[in-house]
């Protein structure tokens, strides 16, 4: 028998019953991240003030993570998704990931000023809008980035496994590390009236 006196006074514990079909085992891990796609996306229900930002350049920066809800994989989270006001030029036009993401949530109008973008976003809680989304898989440790669900190892089954060996980490045993993927929204599919 098992010597606890060192533990001191012992606890009354709830008895736990292991027999088969009562104990509750713990189940393979059937996670699967959404196969890269179009979705169709619900923002967040509002924007508390963490949400808004600056990117390292100082431009606004609005953490938006919206859940799909169609047309599969309803009610998962896309984490970590940030737009940036931050402007570049597409076809002789200034744009932005903030211009994208608005104009996809069906927002009209212009924007003057970084309180006007805030707005704008802000109204758009709980709104519905497109998007394309793939998957990206990011070590900040080593700057090791791998982007599409395609470049993933595929598995027997046709899917795609969710993480990739860094080619540089290592963890304490000399084993390559595990980078995990994330979905990432390549592209806000404008609504069209």
């Amino acid at each position: 028998m098992a010597d606890l006196s060192a533990l001191g006074g012992l606890q009354d514990v709830e008895a736990m019953d292991l027999n088969d079909g009562i104990y509750a085992d713990v189940k393979e891990n059937t996670f699967r991240l959404p196969a890269a796609g179009k979705y169709t996306l619900r923002t967040t229900e509002n924007f508390p003030p963490a949400s808004f930002g600056r990117t390292k350049a100082g431009a606004l920066a609005v953490q938006i993570d919206p859940t799909i809800v169609g047309p599969t994989n309803e009610n998962f989270t896309v984490r970590f998704v940030k737009v940036s006001a931050k402007q570049f030029e597409r076809n002789g036009q200034r744009v932005s990931q903030l211009g994208d993401y608005l104009r996809a949530v069906g927002f009209r109008g212009t924007l003057k000023d970084e309180q006007a973008q805030a707005d704008a976003v802000e109204s758009t809680a709980g709104a519905i809008f497109e998007a394309l989304i793939d998957w990206r898989a990011y070590n900040k440790d080593t700057g090791f980035s791998l982007e599409g669900m395609t470049r993933f190892p595929k598995l027997e089954d046709g899917t795609y496994q969710s993480w990739v060996a860094d080619p540089v980490a290592k963890d304490e045993n000399g084993n390559p590390v595990k980078v995990r993927a994330n979905l990432n929204v390549q592209k806000y599919l404008p609504k069209t009236e």
